[in-house]
């Protein structure tokens, strides 16, 4: 387990925008595949909450092929299923999100039973009228915003290195959370700017996305649709080559792979 300084959270997303640009197309077609199925009725649900972690982890693993020479199909997205993995290690790591999001509805319930005295006919026009349930939210947002941040927080911590550790060393699930944990804690300098750097990447994409929906306004709402779903298959790609760049410089112990760019050539060309 390596330590490195605060600028590294910077190379680390650069690196990984680098090599998304260089395997744009494969990458994005894994990641499209994934966003279809999460819009699968009642399939998508438990894609997202439960399998997310195992879809990330074969789209990590593309980008481990990737990296070795090789070119990952589209089968890459459920290396987790074909029985080299423990798919029951993979969905562990959900836990933490799951945790946060029981967490949240049990305090945005208290907070609705409390505001109505426990009149069920009341909680159930509350339940049917949004301006209600906003005016009871209301007095209660900054409770529920430090829930959701310290717990997306955890979620990070617990999970960003734990994927590729169970996917690509076999681990536990508790002991990839483990040492997820111990990694986030000694590079927190350099998580905190590639945080930094991951928000104005995404806030430079988000002002272009924009300008090409405003050219393209007349095109109909197909077109906004279209944008949109490329732009969120483009962010799991881009955060499942970022998940293996981080990995790759903090824990493998493998050689180092010659196609991944790395640090020292980032700063040779800057």
């Amino acid at each position: 387990m390596r330590t490195y300084p605060a600028v590294q959270g910077f190379h680390w997303a650069i690196t990984a925008l680098r090599i998304l640009a260089r395997n744009f197309r494969v990458l994005i077609l894994l990641a499209l595949l994934l966003v279809l199925l999460t819009q699968i009725p009642l399939l998508g649900g438990l894609i997202s909450v439960l399998l997310g972690p195992a879809m990330l982890g074969g789209m990590v693993w593309a980008v481990q092929q990737i990296q070795n020479g090789r070119r990952p199909g589209l089968g890459a997205l459920f290396k987790a299923f074909d029985g080299t993995h423990s798919i029951g290690n993979l969905v562990v790591l959900c836990l933490p999100s799951l945790g946060v999001l029981v967490l949240l509805v049990f305090a945005v319930s208290g907070i609705f039973v409390s505001s109505v005295g426990g009149d069920p006919a009341k909680i159930d026009a509350m339940r049917q009228d949004p301006i209600m349930l906003l005016a009871a939210l209301r007095g209660h947002l900054l409770p529920l915003a430090l829930i959701a941040v310290f717990g997306s927080l955890l979620n990070f911590t617990l999970t960003f290195f734990a994927v590729p550790q169970v996917m690509l060393r076999n681990q536990t699930g508790w002991m990839g959370m483990l040492q997820s944990l111990r990694a986030a804690r000694i590079n927190w300098s350099a998580l905190l700017v590639l945080v930094c750097a991951v928000f104005g990447l995404i806030f430079v994409t988000v002002l272009a996305l924009q300008l090409v929906l405003l050219a393209g306004g007349s095109l109909g709402a197909w077109w906004r649709e279209l944008w949109m779903l490329l732009l969120i298959a483009a962010l799991y790609a881009y955060g499942a080559v970022l998940t293996y760049v981080a990995w790759h410089d903090v824990l493998d112990e493998s050689p180092t792979e010659p196609a991944l760019t790395t640090s020292s050539e980032i700063h040779a060309e800057m």
